[in-house]
C-alpha cells in the first residue's frame, strides 16, 4: 500500500508560497516530476492572476461605462455586446457536459521537446596577419652612394653603417611588433577556445537535459501503462487539469489510485453558486444615459448551479474513464465533489463534499453522453447528494480519499498493546479484532455509545457489537475485522449482511487491512453497510492519536513463513 524512492527533492514555489517533496526511483523521472509539479504550480499562479487580472478589467470596464454612457450610439452597441457575452457564457455553462466530450488527451509525444540548441556558437576571431620581414637586401636599405660618398673610404664606411642601422631598427620594430601580435593573436584564441568548449559543454548539457526529458516521458509513460499507483495519479492529475470551466473559481483535484482492485477515488473541487454568473442581459436607457442590467432569479440561478454541478460530474468520470482507451487500468471510479465554502454555524471556510458517486467501468461505458439527462443518470447511479444541492447541504462520500502522507510504510506507535512498528497486517487475528473493537469504542464513546467485542470465532460472524444511544440514527451495529492482505471480495460482504439482519441491526462495518473489490463495493450500494478499507482505518486510528502503518507486501511473506 506504497512504495519508497531512491531519488527525493524538496521544491518551493514562491508565488503560490509552497513546498513538495518529490520521489522517484531514477533522476530522469524525478527531474520529470519535478518539471511536472513546477508546470502545474506555475499554471495555478496564472489562474490565480488571471482571477486578479479580470477584477482589475472588470473595474476598468464599469469606469468605461461612464465614459461610453455619453455616446447613445456606442452605449447601444456596448449593452448589445455584454448581453452576447453573457449570453455565450451561459451557453458554455449549459453545454459544459457536450463541449469536452472532445478534449484533447494526453500525447506523451508532445511532452517531449526536440528544440535545436539555438545559442550561436562563437565566432573565430579575425587573427592580426604576419607583417613580411625586413631583408637587409631591401633596397630601401641599399640606397646608391653618391659621388662624393665613393670618392671617400671613410664616407663609404659611414654610408654603409647608416644603412645597416636603419636597417637594424626596422628590423628590431618589425621583430617587436610581430612579438606582440603573436601574443595578442595567442590571447584570441585561447579566449576563442574558452568560448567554444563552454559552447559546446552547455550545447551538451541542453542536449543531455533534453534526452533525460524525453527519456523520463517514456518511463512516465511506462510506469501509467504498468499501473503504478503515484504514475497513474500524475497522468490522471494532468488530464483533469485541462478541463475548460468558464467560472471565476480555482479548481482542483486530489487523487488516489489502487492497482490491487483497479479503483480509483477522485476528490474533485467544484464551484459554489456564488461563483455562477447572474447577468443575463444589458440595455441602454437613452433618457436616463444609463445601462439597465436585468439578472436571474435565485430560482434559475440554483437550477443552473444544479445542471453545471451534474455536468462536471460527467465530465470528470468521462476523462478518467477514457484512459482505458489507451491504457487498460480503471474498472471503477469514486468521484466525491468537493467545494470550499463557509460553515454558516461557526463563520470558518470549511470543506463540504456535496456530492459522491461510485461507477463501474462496464456501465459507465454504455452511456450517451452526448444526449444523457446528468440528474437523471446521477439518481440511477445511486449517488449521493442533498436534494437541493445548492444548499451546499455535506454529505458522507461514498469511499474517502486519505492520501495525505504515506503511512502505509512508516512506522508509527499503535494502542499501547502494540510496539512502534509492527505491521497491522501481520499481527494475530485476534490481536487486531481486539484492535478494532478498542478503534470504535473511542468512536462511539463520544457521543455515549459502547462497544462490546464477542467471543474470537474466526468463521466470519460478529467481531463486536456498538450501540449508538443516538435517538434518531443510533441503534445496534454488528463490525466485523478482517486481517487480509488480499483483496476483499463480495462473499465476505454478503455474510455481514447476513449477520447484519440475524442481528437485526441498523447497520453493518466491516474493517480491513486490505482493499475491496469493486464487486463488493457494487453489493454494498445501496444497503446499510460502510467499507473501511486499509487507508481509512488508519485515518481512523489517527484521528483518535494512535499512529501504525499497514505493509501488505511484508505481511504476506511474514504469514507464509
Amino acid at each position: 500500500m506504497g512504495r519508497g524512492y531512491r531519488y527525493h527533492e524538496t521544491i518551493y514555489h514562491k508565488g503560490l508560497n509552497l513546498q513538495k517533496t518529490i520521489g522517484a526511483n531514477s533522476r530522469s523521472e524525478l527531474r520529470y516530476k519535478i518539471e511536472i509539479q513546477r508546470a502545474q504550480w506555475d499554471e495555478r499562479l496564472n489562474k490565480k492572476l488571471e482571477s486578479e487580472n479580470k477584477k482589475m478589467i472588470a473595474e476598468q470596464k464599469r469606469a468605461e461605462k461612464a465614459e461610453i454612457a455619453r455616446n447613445n450610439e456606442k452605449a447601444i452597441l456596448y449593452a448589445e455586446e455584454l448581453t452576447r457575452d453573457a449570453s455565450n457564457i451561459q451557453d458554455k455553462l449549459d453545454s459544459l457536459l457536450v463541449n469536452d466530450l472532445t478534449f484533447e488527451k494526453i500525447d506523451f509525444e508532445k511532452l517531449k521537446t526536440f528544440d535545436q540548441y539555438s545559442v550561436p556558437s562563437p565566432s573565430m576571431p579575425m587573427m592580426i596577419p604576419e607583417q613580411r620581414e625586413p631583408l637587409r637586401s631591401d633596397d630601401e636599405f641599399n640606397p646608391k652612394p653618391g659621388l662624393l660618398v665613393r670618392m671617400s673610404k671613410s664616407k663609404l664606411e659611414q654610408f654603409n653603417a647608416d644603412n645597416d642601422a636603419r636597417f637594424n631598427a626596422t628590423h628590431n620594430a618589425w621583430y617587436q611588433n610581430e612579438m606582440n601580435n603573436k601574443a595578442q593573436n595567442n590571447l584570441m584564441l585561447e579566449e576563442y577556445n574558452r568560448k567554444l568548449a563552454e559552447w559546446q559543454k552547455n550545447k551538451e548539457e541542453f542536449i543531455n537535459q533534453q534526452n533525460e526529458h524525453n527519456i523520463g516521458v517514456d518511463e512516465f509513460k511506462t510506469s501509467v501503462r504498468s499501473g503504478d499507483s503515484d504514475a497513474v495519479d500524475e497522468y490522471v492529475e494532468m488530464l483533469l487539469d485541462k478541463i475548460n470551466i468558464p467560472l471565476d473559481y480555482q479548481m482542483g483535484h486530489k487523487i488516489g489510485y489502487t492497482s490491487e482492485n483497479r479503483n480509483i477515488i477522485i476528490d474533485a473541487f467544484f464551484p459554489t453558486i456564488e461563483s455562477i454568473p447572474r447577468l443575463k442581459s444589458v440595455s441602454y436607457v437613452k433618457s436616463r444615459q444609463e445601462f439597465k442590467e436585468s439578472f436571474f432569479t435565485d430560482n434559475q440561478i440554483a437550477k443552473k448551479y444544479d445542471s453545471i454541478v451534474y455536468q462536471l460530474a460527467l465530465v470528470y468520470l468521462n476523462r478518467v474513464f477514457s484512459i482505458n482507451n489507451d491504457f487498460d487500468l480503471i474498472d471503477a471510479v469514486v468521484l466525491n465533489g468537493m467545494v470550499n465554502t463557509i460553515d454558516k454555524a461557526t463563520g470558518n471556510d470549511t470543506v463540504s463534499c456535496i456530492l459522491s458517486v461510485r461507477v463501474n467501468r462496464d456501465k459507465f461505458e454504455s452511456l450517451n453522453l452526448s444526449s444523457i439527462d446528468p440528474k437523471a443518470w446521477f439518481r440511477s447511479a445511486k449517488g449521493v447528494a442533498a436534494a437541493n444541492i445548492a444548499n451546499i447541504t455535506p454529505v458522507q462520500p461514498i469511499q474517502i480519499l486519505d492520501k495525505e502522507d504515506e503511512r502505509f510504510i512508516e512506522g508509527y506507535s499503535v494502542i499501547d498493546s502494540i510496539n512502534e512498528g509492527v505491521n497491522l497486517a501481520a499481527i494475530d487475528w485476534k490481536d487486531f479484532e481486539n484492535l478494532i473493537s478498542e478503534v470504535f469504542g473511542q468512536e462511539f464513546s463520544s457521543n455515549g455509545g459502547e462497544v462490546k467485542i464477542t467471543q474470537a470465532s474466526r468463521d466470519g460472524g460478529v467481531d463486536a457489537v456498538a450501540f449508538d444511544p443516538d435517538p434518531i440514527r443510533g441503534g445496534k451495529i454488528v463490525i466485523q475485522a478482517k486481517r487480509y492482505t488480499n483483496v476483499v471480495g463480495v462473499s465476505a460482504v454478503r455474510d455481514l449482511y447476513g449477520t447484519l439482519m440475524n442481528e437485526g441491526a441498523m447497520k453493518g462495518i466491516l474493517v480491513t487491512t486490505s482493499y475491496f473489490g469493486n464487486d463488493a463495493y457494487d453489493f454494498a450500494n445501496g444497503k446499510p453497510i460502510q467499507l473501511i478499507d486499509g487507508g481509512q482505518l488508519l485515518g481512523l486510528l489517527e484521528r483518535h492519536g494512535h499512529k501504525a502503518r499497514i505493509d501488505l507486501k511484508e505481511a504476506k511473506m511474514i504469514l507464509n513463513n
